[in-house]
Formats: structure tokens, C-alpha cells, sequence
């Protein structure tokens, strides 16, 4: 199957003709078809220089005229040659106008009624000027009329066209028009006609100045203000504002005829003056407004000297200032949730002359008027040394042995005081032990027991508490010993020694087992001793040695055998024992009677006895 060939073609963009504008950019393009690898070129039809860039591309070629001027008014031929046979070439025809910007009409000297003046039209950068037509108007009457025919120029010119005459009164006000037109029929561009307008106007003010506020003289704080300068002046007059300040200056704002608040604050009140100056009549004139902003108070300063942190005993002062219109009634005081609010003041300073910890916390400011309240806070902090330190105990300071206790230490100082343990040694030295505010002890122990100190301290002091902590133990390592042994004979004394080891102390008691009624005799020191025992004193006696987290019995067997050769019959059986002052008291009386009684009787029963006791 054959492939169609396409043909070496060639066309020149824009066509034959093109129409452009001095000072603005042209692109000439020279395209193929049906070539590979054309080559290309560009000239004018009379060999003058191009004026412009030429780029080869592959199959186009471009001709840039940036910007167009007068030299570019040519016949431009461009050339394409495909191999070294074929050659092909087509031309463009560049044909130039100007007629960039309207006219501009002057106006000399200064308008004033009943002065000649001139008018002057001025139409700039025009081309071909001999197409140009000017008319000069005043409202609808024609002025000046004028056609460049003759003109032969060769390149861009500004025409000009002027008219003088007398104004009067009823011309101020009046509009004169330059009409200025490029009627060239062959040409295809537009504009083909501009105009410009300019009112007659005579110079005078400024006159009659006044001063608008919207929303108005008295606003809202926050809310946006506009102050506007209105005046009657020719020409505009240049307007600055200032505003008369407190210390009887004046600042220079701005220079607008508007000036613009976008959120009003109360420093925004005072004098404003609008000053006009027209600086052709040299003549000035001012107007003045009193603006008031209203509002609630905006508190603008809350302080603490010498500062916000201090040491008990210095004298400090809260000061608190705000802004607001009416003035704002002002409160200081401690925050605080309960009735007593403490340090108060119904004005701008709060004296608190040698401060203590107490002093401390947050302090408010409070300004208020008719349109609202504002309030602020600040935190005064009061360093101070160790104070109410407490040591409390859990489960109790008596505990078990075995049990688990914890001591914890609390002390109020700022900064937060440090807490350390110590435990009073043997040897009467307190030795540290722990440094936390909490110290626990577990599984107890006997030697655990003894004064624990809790100190807490920071750099301005320290403050120390005491506690004694008890271990009770039940009755442990019970020893008894009976003297001068377990058989006996009628008639001897049988002493029965305890000794123990317990916390608090032991008590102990001696019972004889199986007797009608249970006997008890206690004991304190642990002693025990039966005098002129007989047969009816031997059997089973349980000895208890208790106190209050335990106890432990012992059973002794004593046997009374025989009787001794010698007894005394004045003494058949005492049973002694020894206690502290508050028990001994009446137990000793009992014992004494009974001593008594078994020497009037002869004969001794520990059973009977101890009856009488019961």
C-alpha cells in the first residue's frame, strides 16, 4: 500500500497585511509543511534592516518586533528553501498608527472669574498626525477646530491645539471637551476617537468647614468611630488632622479627609481638629469635635510591689488602674470563697504592711460603672519558713509486732519545706533515716520501737515533731523456775519464779487446776511463793502470763510428800507476790489478811484462801 506524500508547503501569520501599533509587540510567523528540515529567512522588500529578533524553530520561523517603531513600516519577505531545489517565499505588508492615551487639556494661568486664560489640548505620540483632527468645546459650543493635513511627518508626535478667552461667572462650572480623532479609513484598529473633559473651575476656599463622627460625638468603647472633614475648597485642599492631648499637645495624625477608628478605646477621647489648607489661595481653616468614648472598664494595670513574690514580715502594695467613661468604681481584695474575704480596699491601692503566709493567694481587681465590670487577677506568693508541722500515724502509734505502720509527716512553708526522718539511737543521737514526707515500716519489729523525729525544712527555717512509736509483743521466751523444786516436802515454802520478755509488761496469774471454784492470783514481777505447803496443795497449777496482744501458760506439777521434822505451825501456806505501785496496793492488803488469818487458824488452804479473796 503506498503513502501519500504531502507537498512542501508555506504560509506567512498574520496574512498579507497587518496592522499594528507603535510601542507595542509584534510576531511575524513563517510556517511549513511537507519539509523535513526547512531553512529560513528573513528581508525587507527594499533590503533595509529588519528590526527585530529572528528564531528558527523546526518547521517555523518567528520575527519579534519588541517594541514596533517607525522602522518596522516595511514590506517583509520571508524565505523557505526544502532541500537544495525547492524554494518558496511569500511577504507581509506592516503598516504602523499611534494614537496611544487621550488628550490632556492645561489650563493656565490659574482659573479666576474675569482673567483671560488659555486652553491648551495636547494629543500625545500621535502617527500618521495627518489623519489627526482636534475639536475644542466648551459644553456643546465649539471652540477651536483644527485637521493635520498638511502634516508630513515621520514619526510619532504630540499635536497641540490651544484657545484664550475671558471666562465669566457662569463659566465656572462649565466643561470643556478635547475631542481628538485618527479617522484612517485603511486601518483597521480602535480607538479611532478619544476625548477628555475638564470643568472651568475658579480657585477659593477652603470655606465652611465642618466635622462629622459617626456614629457620633459620644461612642462605645470597642466600636468603630469615622471622623470626616467636609469643606468647600478649589482646588482639593490638603487636610490634616491632630488631636489636642492630655499635656496640652497636639499630635499630627494624618493627612485624609477621613479618619478612621477602626475599635474605639477610652484613650481615644479629646479634641480632634481638622485643619484645610488650600495651597493655592494660601488660605487655611480649621474645625474642631469633642469625641467621648463610653464604656465599661478595661482594667489596665494590676501589680504587686516590690513583687509578686515576697518574704513574711515585708510591706507590700496591690495597685490596680483601669480605663473606662464614667470613671469606674474600683475594689481590691483577696479572692476567696468563704464570707471573710480578708485584705479589702475600695479604691486603687491595697497596703499590706508586714505580711504573713496568710497573706497569700490570688487578689483580684474589680472596676465597675453603669455600662459593666472588668475584672482581673494576680497570685501573691509569700515565702515563709516550716510552720504546723503534724505527724499522724496509721494504724495508731502502739502496733503489733508484725504489723505494718505508716507515719506521715505534713508541714506548711513555701517553697514546700523538705522532710526528713530520724530516730532517736540508743546512745541519745538521732541518727536520719529517711528523707519523704511519708515513711512506712512493714513486718515490724521490737527494735523498730523508739522516738521518731520528723524535720521539715526550707531555706527560710526548719521546724521539727516528735513521736514515740510502741511495738507491743506478746508474752515470748516464758521461763519458769520453781525453788526449790516441784517435790517438797509438808511443811516447806515452794517459790515459783516467771521471767518473760513482752511489750507493754506481762501480767501473770497462778490457778490451781480443778478446784470447785477457780482461784487467780496475779503477779507484776513474776514471783511466786507458797509457804508451808501441805498434801493438799499438790497437783496441776496453770501459770498465765498475758498482756494485752497475747499470752502464754505454763503448767507446773508440784507433789508434797512427808512432812519436814520442825514445822511451824504459824505459817502453814502463804502465797506472795509483787506488783506495781497502783496494783500492789490492795492486792498486799488481801495477802496481808490472808497471812494473818492462817496463823490464828493453824492450818492453811490456798482454795479456801483465795475464796475469801473472790
Amino acid at each position: 500500500m503506498l503513502m501519500a506524500v504531502k507537498a512542501f508547503e508555506m504560509e506567512v501569520i498574520p496574512a498579507s497585511r497587518i496592522v499594528a501599533q507603535i510601542g507595542d509587540t509584534l510576531i511575524l510567523t513563517c510556517n511549513t509543511t511537507g519539509c523535513a528540515s526547512p531553512s529560513f529567512s528573513w528581508r525587507t522588500q527594499m533590503d533595509n534592516p529588519l528590526g527585530g529578533t529572528v528564531n528558527h524553530h523546526r518547521t517555523y520561523s518567528t520575527l519579534t518586533m519588541n517594541p514596533v517603531s517607525i522602522a518596522n513600516s516595511h514590506d517583509y519577505l520571508c524565505t523557505v528553501f526544502c532541500g537544495k531545489k525547492e524554494k518558496k517565499e511569500k511577504s507581509i505588508k506592516v503598516e504602523l498608527y499611534s494614537f496611544p492615551s487621550d488628550p490632556v487639556i492645561e489650563i493656565s494661568p490659574s482659573l479666576a472669574a474675569g482673567e483671560p486664560v488659555t486652553v491648551t489640548c495636547k494629543v500625545p505620540d500621535v502617527y500618521p498626525s495627518e489623519y489627526l483632527e482636534v475639536i475644542l468645546k466648551k459644553e456643546e459650543q465649539v471652540l477651536q477646530e483644527k485637521y493635520f493635513h498638511e502634516d508630513d511627518s515621520a514619526d510619532t508626535e504630540t499635536k497641540i491645539v490651544t484657545y484664550s478667552f475671558n471666562p465669566t461667572v457662569e463659566d465656572i462650572g462649565k466643561e470643556i471637551t478635547c475631542v481628538a480623532k485618527l479617522p484612517i479609513v485603511s486601518m483597521d484598529f480602535e480607538p479611532k476617537e478619544r476625548v477628555t473633559s475638564q470643568k472651568l473651575n475658579a480657585n477659593f476656599g477652603p470655606q465652611n468647614t465642618i466635622i462629622t463622627a459617626s456614629p457620633g460625638n459620644s461612642a462605645m468603647e470597642g466600636d468603630p468611630l469615622t471622623l470626616t472633614c467636609v469643606t468647600e475648597s478649589n482646588p482639593p485642599p490638603r487636610i490634616v488632622w491632630r488631636k489636642h492631648l492630655a499635656d496640652e499637645s497636639i499630635e499630627h495624625l494624618i493627612e485624609n479627609n477621613v479618619l478612621s477608628i477602626p475599635h474605639a478605646r477610652f484613650t481615644d477621647s479629646g479634641l480632634y481638629i481638622c485643619e484645610v489648607i488650600n495651597l493655592v489661595t494660601n488660605k487655611t481653616e480649621k474645625a474642631t469635635v469633642d469625641i467621648v468614648i463610653q464604656g465599661a472598664p478595661n482594667i489596665a494595670e494590676l501589680s504587686i510591689e516590690p513583687s509578686t513574690t515576697v518574704q513574711e514580715g515585708e510591706n507590700v502594695t496591690i495597685q490596680c488602674s483601669a480605663e473606662s467613661n464614667p470613671p469606674p468604681k474600683i475594689i481590691l481584695r483577696r479572692k476567696s470563697d468563704s464570707a471573710d474575704m480578708g485584705p479589702y480596699s475600695e479604691g486603687r491601692i491595697l497596703l499590706l504592711p508586714s505580711v504573713t503566709f496568710l497573706n497569700g493567694g490570688d487578689y483580684e481587681c474589680v472596676a465597675e460603672n453603669k455600662f459593666g465590670k472588668s475584672k482581673s487577677e494576680v497570685t501573691f506568693n509569700v515565702e515563709y519558713g516550716p510552720k504546723n508541722t503534724m505527724i499522724s500515724v496509721i494504724p495508731a502509734t502502739a502496733v503489733k509486732e508484725g504489723e505494718t505502720v505508716t507515719m506521715t509527716c505534713t508541714s506548711s512553708g513555701n517553697p514546700a519545706p523538705v522532710i526528713s526522718w530520724k530516730k532517736k539511737a540508743a546512745n541519745g543521737e538521732s541518727e536520719k533515716i529517711f528523707q519523704d514526707a511519708t515513711l512506712t515500716i512493714q513486718n515490724i519489729k521490737s527494735q523498730d520501737q523508739g522516738l521518731y523525729e520528723c524535720e521539715a525544712y526550707n531555706q527560710f527555717g526548719k521546724e521539727e515533731k516528735a513521736m514515740k512509736l510502741l511495738v507491743q509483743v506478746p508474752p515470748q521466751n516464758v521461763t519458769v523456775l520453781v525453788y526449790p523444786s516441784e517435790n517438797v516436802k509438808e511443811g516447806e515454802n515452794v517459790t515459783i519464779t516467771c521471767s518473760t520478755y513482752s511489750n507493754p509488761p506481762s501480767q501473770m496469774v497462778l490457778k490451781k487446776v480443778h478446784q470447785e471454784k477457780e482461784i487467780i492470783l496475779p503477779s507484776v514481777n513474776g514471783t511466786f511463793i507458797l509457804y508451808n505447803v501441805t498434801k493438799n496443795d499438790t497437783g496441776r497449777y496453770l501459770l498465765d502470763v498475758f498482756n494485752e496482744v497475747g499470752n502464754n501458760v505454763k503448767v507446773i506439777e508440784i507433789a508434797v510428800v512427808g512432812r519436814l521434822e520442825k514445822t511451824d505451825l504459824m505459817i502453814p501456806l502463804i502465797i506472795a507476790f509483787s506488783c506495781v505501785t497502783a496494783v500492789a496496793v490492795p492486792v498486799a492488803a488481801i495477802l496481808i489478811y490472808l497471812s494473818r488469818k492462817a496463823k490464828i487458824n493453824g492450818s492453811y488452804s490456798l482454795v479456801k484462801a483465795l475464796r475469801l479473796k473472790v
